[in-house]
């Protein structure tokens, strides 16, 4: 059943673009979090909970089609996809699809409790376990490299260059932005750690991009000396003998 799942929401979670290619983003994301929700659930912080696998997967897999809906329908540009905030009007839409357009794929239990975790996985204060997982993975997968191509799409869309990337990202560390993200929307301890390291991963990652985008990765290296004599083509970096 989740493989069968996993191939219909690679379908439903695409959007038709304007000049008929389809953007995977969507699909990517939900993907990824589907993934990340079933090992958090599997970690030994739930071990004493029951938790709903099914649910979990269906509502992590489609718990952003709300985006997908608007953007095919034509309500929503394509270009802007993921550049601001889910809403909790965009939840509701995602909930109500799970429910009207699953019902005898999984059980109407399971696809209701899909649909509440969906609905309240903003809610800070939800006691409903998968919608607790749904967010943890939803935000963890925003925290490191990945998240580098909203950072992308949100600068050519307001058609900006990779400089006003970067200080984006200086003005973000500077207010200890992701810091701060961190340590509010993380409630498991293991998953708090890992978002962690994937911001130094982030980190590193920037550094770089700076340092291409700004050329400072140019070093002096000395021209290589040929070695002459017949039929000699070597180069040599070594001093003279």
């Amino acid at each position: 059943m989740a493989d069968f799942l996993w191939q219909r929401g690679k379908q439903d979670l695409r959007v038709r673009r304007d000049d008929g290619v389809e953007d995977p983003l969507v699909w990517e994301h939900c993907g990824r979090v589907a993934r990340m929700a079933e090992k958090i659930a599997s970690g030994p912080e739930m071990a004493r909970y029951t938790i709903s696998r099914q649910a979990l997967y269906v509502a992590c897999l489609y718990h952003d089609i709300g985006w997908v809906l608007q953007a095919n329908a034509g309500t929503l540009p394509a270009k802007e996809l993921f550049l601001k905030p889910t809403t909790d009007h965009q939840r509701t839409i995602a909930a109500d699809w799970i429910t009207n357009n699953l019902d005898g794929v999984m059980a109407p239990g399971v696809l209701s409790l899909a649909a509440q975790a969906v609905r309240h996985s903003s809610d800070r204060s939800t006691k409903i376990l998968e919608a607790q997982i749904l967010a943890e993975a939803d935000n963890l997968d925003l925290i490191g490299p990945p998240t580098v191509c909203l950072m992308v799409r949100k600068q050519m869309a307001e058609g900006k260059a990779l400089e006003n990337l970067l200080s984006v990202w200086e003005r973000q560390e500077e207010y200890r932005y992701w810091e701060a993200r961190i340590k509010e929307c993380f409630r498991l301890p293991s998953v708090r750690a890992l978002a962690e390291r994937r911001l130094k991963d982030l980190r590193r990652f920037m550094e770089d991009l700076r340092s291409c985008v700004q050329m400072n990765n140019f070093g002096h290296r000395r021209r290589p000396r040929p070695l002459r004599g017949p039929g000699k083509s070597v180069f040599h970096y070594g001093p003279k003998k």
